[in-house]
């Protein structure tokens, strides 16, 4: 493999010290966020000051930085959010990872240059994905945590902008940017980087306690399946954790990738013991998704990694040659070469006029011996590498051999750091409009649930594809469909093939739930509505959908209603009327596990009688579980959103019905139509 070219390793560092073991352990990127604006809050983080200083720090060393604006944003934090941006940018910041494409799509207005990064929040998981992205500004996608070889192949052999892949740490069992889990049951949004964990939490489940908890990943007995993709980036997950840990993983990642290889045992032990969850699971790259990638922390985990010996390093030094110049009636001459990688960076610089010595001369070694001080400065010097010219009898101040090292340690720092005109645009905020909409929408998960009364009730109703072309609901003028939220590239053809299908049966509007549907909907004519999955809490990302031609799209349920109704745009906008929302979908199917299943997942029958499954969790609270597309699953909230007795302000209402009987949809509906007062349990947005 000599002659492939090595991805960059890219590290994490939620704090100073962490960035500093990191550049140590042989990172070529770390990524690292600001106090706000990124998905990882409980971080230590950076401050302004301290970002900026970082960023120049990494810099000057040839490391490059990436800096997290990952979160979800409201309209009144954009614009702080891009002074942010400016903030970084300005120091030069080498990308932006972000997940808001609102934001994003302030950030290429005003800095056209920037280099975006899409944050795995993206869902970002096939090539349309990428091509998606790539007309929007972005340079690079990160992918789902859940791509498997197969797939991964096919984005980098179809990918027109780069791919980043996680290759070490935890994992979410619900796809990135999908999961509202925390935030429906405990105020604590995963997309505003507050998560709470639900799914590392107990469960009553039969034989499997924690059926949400993933074991953490780690390919690094897979560097030689995939240095031949061509992925540019390799990440390891770990901002909240302690600089032993980053630098422990960065250092075996660090070797196996310069000696082309994969882990032997004893490494992987090493990894393990520094952080795992029971181990470790490579379940969805190898396409061995089981219950055996299942995993919590156990005692016997955290007493390996209390007793892991890492002997970390901190920081990074660039060796430096110098040459002093030392007569008498001449000022002083010092000259430096410093080597970064291959690339030499030379200065010169002169200061103070020695003098004849009419005591006692300066020796050559007494001046090298003060060059040697570079002290807190990137650059390191051995005794061999300064060399000191001197004529015989001269005599100058410490003082001034002290100076003209600084000046040239400043020198060479500024030529490193490469610095560049700054950017202070000015911003202007843009005036979005109200289109109000009093249309009324719903998507059923089975379509023997839509009863006469929807369709005379709702304008647009959305089944999934399976439904549309299995049932007679496609005789109905007012339906249409809900394209399957995740589809790997190895996918995309069956899913074409089934839209395809729908839309020779009259199909004329689509649910679309994520970025890689919409050319493929668009090719046959169907009307594109935006559901609550694409994230859309601002007007600058409904502007994003409006540019791409939606006719409508559902602001995301995160969005509190006060904020929606103030969120404009130029096409019509829906809230969550009714309906127990999808909280986490599923690359694993625990429906499998929850029954103790163990035929293969392509021979497994267990879902195709429509029913659904529930999980019970230790508050004996339910959550309804309904089968996707692939095996995959989707949980749903235990408890409806109610909004059928307030106000719209002008939002089409939008409704979602999982596991109610014909009778209860029938039942909503009049309550939509009375504004009756909610009864049982129930969410307000």
């Amino acid at each position: 493999m000599a002659d492939v070219k090595l991805p960059e390793l890219l590290a994490p560092a939620g704090s100073l010290r962490s960035l500093e073991a990191a550049v140590a352990a042989g990172a070529d990127a770390v990524y690292f966020g600001a106090k706000s604006f990124n998905a990882r809050a409980g971080a230590d983080n950076f401050s302004d000051d301290e970002i900026v200083s970082a960023i120049k720090y990494l810099k000057t060393l040839g490391v490059k930085s990436n800096i997290t604006m990952n979160t979800q944003l409201y309209e009144g934090e954009l614009f702080d959010a891009l002074r942010s941006a400016e903030l970084v940018l300005n120091a030069g910041a080498d990308a932006i990872i972000t997940a808001d494409l609102g934001l994003a799509s302030l950030i290429k207005r005003y800095f056209p240059e920037a280099q975006l990064h899409a944050s795995t929040q993206v869902c970002g998981e096939n090539t349309e994905n990428a091509k998606m992205l790539e007309s929007f500004g972005f340079s690079r996608m990160v992918a789902a945590r859940e791509i498997d070889l197969q797939s991964l192949r096919k984005l980098c052999e179809g990918s027109p902008i780069e791919t980043e892949i996680f290759v070490h740490g935890a994992l979410c069992v619900s796809h990135s940017g999908a999961c509202l889990m925390s935030s429906v049951i405990g105020g604590r949004s995963g997309n505003r980087g507050e998560c709470a964990q639900p799914c590392r939490l107990p469960y009553k489940c039969r034989g499997c306690e924690y059926p949400l908890s993933l074991k953490d990943l780690a390919l690094a007995s897979h560097i030689e399946d995939i240095l031949p993709l061509g992925i540019a980036s390799l990440k390891v997950e770990g901002r909240l954790k302690s600089p032993e840990y980053v630098y422990g993983v960065i250092s075996v990642y660090r070797r196996l990738l310069d000696e082309g290889r994969n882990a032997a045992k004893e490494e992987m032990e090493y990894l393990a013991s520094l952080f795992s969850r029971s181990g470790f699971t490579n379940g969805y790259f190898e396409e061995k998704i089981s219950r055996s990638m299942l995993g919590v922390r156990t005692e016997e985990n955290k007493s390996a990694s209390r007793a892991a010996q890492v002997d970390v390093k901190y920081g990074k030094k660039l060796p430096v040659r110098m040459h002093a110049r030392l007569f008498s009636g001449e000022p002083i001459k010092l000259s430096g070469t410093v080597m970064r990688g291959e690339e030499a960076f030379s200065a010169e610089v002169s200061g103070a006029v020695a003098e004849e010595a009419r005591t006692s001369p300066v020796s050559a070694d007494r001046v090298r011996e003060n060059l040697l001080k570079l002290g807190t400065t990137v650059f390191e010097a051995k005794a061999s590498d300064v060399t000191v010219d001197t004529g015989e009898n001269v005599m100058i101040p410490m003082s001034a051999v002290n100076a003209v090292r600084r000046e040239l340690c400043e020198k060479l720092t500024s030529l490193l750091d490469g610095k560049k005109e700054e950017k202070h645009p000015i911003y202007n905020k843009d005036k979005f409009p109200f289109l109000r909409s009093d249309r009324k929408s719903a998507y059923f998960v089975y379509a023997s649930s839509v009863t006469q009364k929807a369709l005379a009730y709702f304008d647009d109703i959305f089944v999934p594809m399976d439904e549309y072309v299995s049932t007679d609901i496609s005789k109905q003028k007012n339906v249409g469909v809900a394209i399957q939220p995740v589809a790997f590239d190895k996918e995309l053809a069956a899913v074409r093939e089934k839209l395809k299908k729908c839309a020779s049966l009259g199909c004329k509007k689509a649910l679309i739930t994520n970025l890689w549907q919409v050319d493929m909907a668009k090719s046959l004519g169907v009307e594109l509505h935006g559901d609550m999955r694409l994230n859309v809490w601002n007007p600058y990302s409904a502007s994003v959908y409006e540019n791409l031609g939606f006719k409508s799209v559902i602001i995301s349920p995160e969005v509190f209603s006060s904020k929606a109704s103030r969120l404009g745009a130029g096409i019509a906008r829906g809230v969550i009327a009714y309906g127990k929302i999808p909280v986490m979908t599923l690359e694993k199917c625990i429906i499998r596990d929850m029954n103790g299943i163990s035929l293969p997942r392509e021979k497994c029958t267990f879902c195709d009688g429509k029913k659904f499954s529930y999980l019970k969790d230790r508050t004996d609270t339910v959550f309804p579980i309904a089968r996707e597309a692939g095996h995959r699953n989707v949980i749903f909230n235990s408890v409806p959103i109610y909004m059928l007795d307030k106000d719209s302000a002008g939002l089409f209402s939008h409704f979602v019905f999982t596991d109610e009987k014909p009778n209860e949809v029938d039942t909503v509906i009049e309550c939509a139509k009375k504004k009756s007062a909610p009864r049982g349990k129930f969410k307000r947005i």
